[in-house]
């Protein structure tokens, strides 16, 4: 259970924990000028420490911060973030100790102490905090640090605190050293030995924000330039699944209104190249916006923007994932993708019971989820007894119609490792029409098919198959949309949950079917041997055409 306490509501905070945090195991201080969003705070995954969370100052995130995708935070990630907040979630025991051992007149200051002297604080990548203003220390608690037994990096970002805090240094230059991954106010202040002007530290560090903020598609849309027409922006500008169907859906019932697709798959009046000179002012543009994934950096909507998502997640996303190699090397990864998020109007999902998922995921606080299913998914809905569009799929693929169909669609991975890959048998390719589906990113096919798939959509694959074979993607909720057989092959799946992660809960739901040998597996499809798949997460009352297309009429200027 965590408490939250208003700091400067309680003289005595000891007293007040003591007394009504009994139940408490964490803490979380906030003042007037802190908001603490509780929808946040329930996702975040505790355990017996204390933990670094994630913030944004004044709405948006405006932080550089590379910690995110690591477990533990060290003083050194801490201090090497462009802003710096009390961003801690105490571990109740923690908080206890601190305060009752060490200087301290603020939260900033409690926080800066547990990260000097606790043993170990952990992270949790979930945005709690929205800070209005800038948190500074008190001069009493940096003061309280000379003669500490503290690391000499440590002593240099105290210094370099003090400085931007308008408070006197507190170590001389002997006794510190530049950090390893210093900025270049950093090497200012040790090559001037902290000797210029506090303003003129203050205002390096001010042009330092200022560039920061120019670089994370921080910006306000506009409504006096829409123009009254639709945008799809498919998944990497594919022209494929949700996007494909649902805009297919308003170029034919709905002719009133001006659509345009932008993608390279398809040429026509209706279609633009990402590549054409104007792209970018015909996106800004637009009324309506839909996109199918996240938004690229360049384009920034004007409009109502309508994410479609491209499917019910069993892989971990954004918030909820370490993601350590895209926190790492990718510049101001999370504030680019943040601020982004925070401008979709609308979320559309398959089902209302997957939505808590998306709620952890992503910043939800100005964005109305809507259950209405996907578009791909009516689709199969619609034609799953449409004898007609079936035999002409089957026809096309060049399907033994005297076999039953399996569809095998393993998830792209980025180790260029083939060993989780399917060899099938004689005896299921004598029994079987076996089609290969692989992720669009993956190069590395082993297999290849008598027909080129490339031409039919996924969703037409799955109309024809009897059995589909995956791991986890998202196409498994597809198929037991139309009461597929789904069987999960997942060899690898301690090292990807691992390395990767995945919902649990969600995955423990589909997983009756789940082989981690390929023996076991082939013997269960030869044997008909199958287990009826729980329904929690799959609907088959879409009506997401007409939900949408109402989203869209209300948004049309």
């Amino acid at each position: 259970m965590i408490k939250v306490i208003d700091f400067h509501e309680q003289l005595d905070l000891k007293s007040f924990i003591n007394s009504y945090c009994r139940e408490a195991s964490h803490i979380i201080l906030k003042d007037k000028n802190t908001q603490v969003r509780d929808e946040a705070v329930n996702y975040t995954e505790l355990d017996d420490h204390s933990f670094i969370v994630d913030y944004t100052n004044n709405g948006y995130y405006t932080n550089d911060s590379r910690y995110m995708g690591k477990a533990f935070i060290t003083v050194n990630d801490w201090f090497n973030n462009i802003t710096l907040q009390p961003n801690i979630i105490f571990r109740k025991e923690d908080l206890k100790w601190l305060i009752s051992n060490v200087e301290w007149e603020n939260i900033f200051d409690i926080t800066l102490n547990a990260l000097i002297y606790l043993d170990e604080i952990k992270i949790d990548p979930h945005v709690v905090f929205n800070f209005n203003h800038q948190n500074k220390p008190s001069a009493q608690c940096l003061k309280s640090f000379k003669g500490q037994n503290i690391d000499s990096e440590s002593k240099f970002y105290i210094n370099k605190l003090a400085m931007l805090s308008s408070i006197n240094p507190v170590f001389d230059t002997k006794e510190i050293n530049l950090p390893y991954n210093a900025r270049t106010i950093d090497k200012v202040m040790l090559k001037t030995k902290f000797k210029l002007p506090k303003s003129a530290y203050q205002n390096l560090n001010k042009k330092a924000i200022q560039k920061q903020m120019q670089s994370i598609n921080i910006y306000e849309k506009d409504k006096l330039q829409l123009k009254p027409y639709i945008v799809f922006l498919g998944f990497d500008f594919g022209y494929r699944g949700n996007s494909k169907y649902l805009f297919e859906y308003l170029t034919e019932q709905h002719s009133k209104y001006t659509v345009y697709f932008v993608t390279k798959d398809k040429k026509g009046d209706h279609f633009i190249s990402p590549d054409h000179a104007s792209i970018n002012e015909v996106i800004e543009k637009a009324s309506v916006v839909i996109l199918e994934s996240y938004l690229p950096d360049h384009i920034k909507p004007n409009g109502t923007i309508i994410q479609l998502w491209h499917g019910t997640p069993l892989k971990r996303l954004f918030l909820d994932s370490k993601e350590p190699k895209q926190n790492n090397d990718i510049y101001n990864y999370r504030a680019r993708k943040y601020n982004k998020l925070i401008k979709q109007d609308y979320f559309i999902t398959d089902v209302a019971s997957i939505n808590y998922v998306f709620e952890s995921a992503f910043p939800m606080h100005e964005t109305k989820i809507v259950s209405c299913g996907y578009p791909r998914n009516q689709y199969l809905l619609e034609y799953q007894t449409d004898s007609n569009e079936v035999d002409n799929i089957k026809q096309l693929l060049n399907l033994d119609k005297d076999k039953e169909t399996i569809l095998y669609t393993p998830t792209w991975r980025d180790n260029k490792e083939n060993d989780f890959l399917l060899e099938f048998p004689e005896e299921i390719k004598s029994k079987y029409n076996i089609i290969y589906k692989y992720h669009e990113e993956d190069q590395s096919n082993k297999h290849k098919n008598d027909i080129d798939i490339n031409q039919f959509e996924t969703q037409q694959l799955i109309l024809v198959s009897d059995i589909v074979i995956s791991d986890y993607s998202s196409i498994i909720f597809d198929a037991l949309t139309i009461d597929k057989k789904v069987y999960l092959y997942t060899p690898d799946f301690k090292d990807y949950d691992y390395h990767r992660g995945l919902y649990k809960h969600v995955y423990e739901l589909i997983n009756e079917n789940q082989y981690f040998e390929k023996a076991l597996l082939f013997k269960a499809i030869m044997d008909n041997q199958y287990n009826m798949i729980n329904d929690k997460y799959i609907n088959k009352n879409n009506d997401s055409y007409e939900a949408i297309t109402q989203l869209i009429e209300d948004a049309m200027i």
